[in-house]
Parts: structure tokens; sequence; C-alpha cells
């Protein structure tokens, strides 16, 4: 099995594109685009607060706990087989604005395992919320992790939305059955259904993030399943994961006037 693990420097950032490359050269397109975010709210997190401590005051806890939990699914993807045999597989660990460790994670199956029809699809990923009767426990951890938003005419104030616009296409629309290769990704299902309150908003299956229902329930967290359906997706998917890390620049001088330089400022964050 391959493997390829993002370091910092952009030299190594542009080896581990090449060597990513070589792996879709050698093996093929990935198969699946998982997205694991860390959840502040573990109690392997909170059971290690003293006194009033909140998970955001204690973030090497945080990127403990998640490195721990990240090796574990690695495992179960990798070495048990969740989805099939992996021939190869790279995976990136980035920061989000607030703080919490995410990892984006492309897995390549070798042939008896690829996922190639609707079946195949709804056998990994589901688009749609559980039933509380059956799967309380499932149906609670897809409300609190896997809903997007609310956006666009009920929350135009969401982080997501782009001149009046989900950037993300949410609500996405009903459907009954899974639709494969639709410009490199399938479309889920997601049939009608009476919606759910969810805070103070009401929730259907148009706003539910794909996931596999199983790596949801052992982990408690944000899981973002997608299969990549076509090959078109892999320049996408190896561009977003190796596009680098914030960069900001720093100047010490003594009290005086101020010599500032916006402009070589900006050149110094931005490429170095």
């Amino acid at each position: 099995m391959n493997k390829s693990e993002l370091n910092g420097s952009p030299h190594n950032m542009q080896q581990n594109y090449q060597d990513a490359m070589a792996m879709v050269r050698k093996f093929g397109k990935p198969d699946l685009f998982l997205t694991f975010t860390c959840n502040p709210s573990w109690f392997e997190v909170l059971n290690c607060m003293e006194g009033v401590q909140r998970p955001e005051d204690r973030p090497d806890i945080i990127i403990r706990v998640f490195n721990m939990k990240l090796k574990e699914l690695l495992e179960d993807i990798c070495k048990h087989g969740i989805f099939g045999t992996v021939l190869t597989y790279i995976y990136v660990i980035e920061f989000q604005k607030r703080g919490l460790p995410h990892a984006h994670i492309l897995p390549t199956l070798d042939s008896e395992s690829k996922i190639r029809t609707e079946d195949d699809i709804d056998k990994f990923v589901s688009a749609e919320l559980p039933d509380p009767c059956t799967d309380l426990r499932l149906f609670q951890i897809v409300t609190k992790c896997m809903v997007h938003g609310p956006c666009g005419t009920i929350n135009m104030n969401s982080p997501c939305m782009r001149d009046g616009q989900c950037c993300k296409s949410f609500p996405k629309q009903f459907k009954d059955d899974t639709e494969e290769n639709v410009n490199g990704y399938p479309i889920y299902r997601r049939r009608a259904t009476e919606p759910v309150q969810v805070g103070k908003y009401s929730i259907d299956n148009r706003w539910v993030v794909p996931y596999n229902p199983w790596l949801l329930k052992k982990f408690n967290a944000h899981i973002n399943v997608e299969v990549c359906a076509s090959v078109k997706s892999v320049k996408y998917l190896y561009k977003y994961v190796y596009k680098g890390h914030d960069a900001a620049s720093v100047k010490i001088q003594k009290e005086g006037a101020l010599d500032h330089d916006e402009i070589l400022s900006y050149v110094e964050g931005r490429f170095k």
C-alpha cells in the first residue's frame, strides 16, 4: 500500500502533488473523497478539561485526540477495508480558521471494490436523515454534524452565501434515486419526507451532507463521504488538498516612523 502525507513547505507540497499524480497514473483515479473534521465535543476532549476550561483553551489536547482518531479511521479504511481493498491513498491535514483540524482523505480501491453502480453508491453513502425510531443515535449525530446551513432564503447571513447564492449549492434537489457520474460526482438519493425540527429550523433531506452511517456512528464527527464518479474530479481534488497553508508576514521595528510597504508585505505574505 502506498500513502502520501503533506508536509508544510512549498517544495514538499509540489513533491507530494507529483507523487499523488504518479499514483493516479499507476493505480487509477481516487474512488472516494472523505473529509474528517475534529469534534471538540468528543468525550475524550471534554474529560481532559479542568475547572472552567473549554476545548478551545486546549488545542494541544484537541490535536492529540484528533490524531489518534484519524489513525483509527485510516486503519478502518485501509486495513479493515470498510469500503473494500485499498490500493493507495493520500491524506492532508488542514486547520480551520477556528483552529480545529480536519483531514482530506483520497483512497483508491482495487478493481473488485470499485464503486460502479447506483446500488454500490447507496451501499456506502447516504444523504438522507435516518429514521429516529429505528436509529436514534445516528439521527442525533446526523442532525448535529451533517446538516448544512441552513442558508439561502432561510438564513441569508450564513457564511456560505456568495452573491445571494450558496457556494455549496444547497439546498439540493429531492431525488428518488441516485444518479451516477454527473460532472464528476453522483447526485445522491434524497427522497422527499416530512421535515424535522433541528434547533430553530425545519430540516429535510435537501440539507444533508453525504455521509457513511457506520463511520458516523463510530466517530461521532463530521465525516463527509463523496464518491468520485469520474476522472474529471482528479485535478480538482489534488489541487484542493495540496493548495497549501495560510501565510502571514510580521515586522518588528523600533519606535519611530512606521516604514510600511504594503505591496512588499502582501508579496512576502503570499509567496514566502
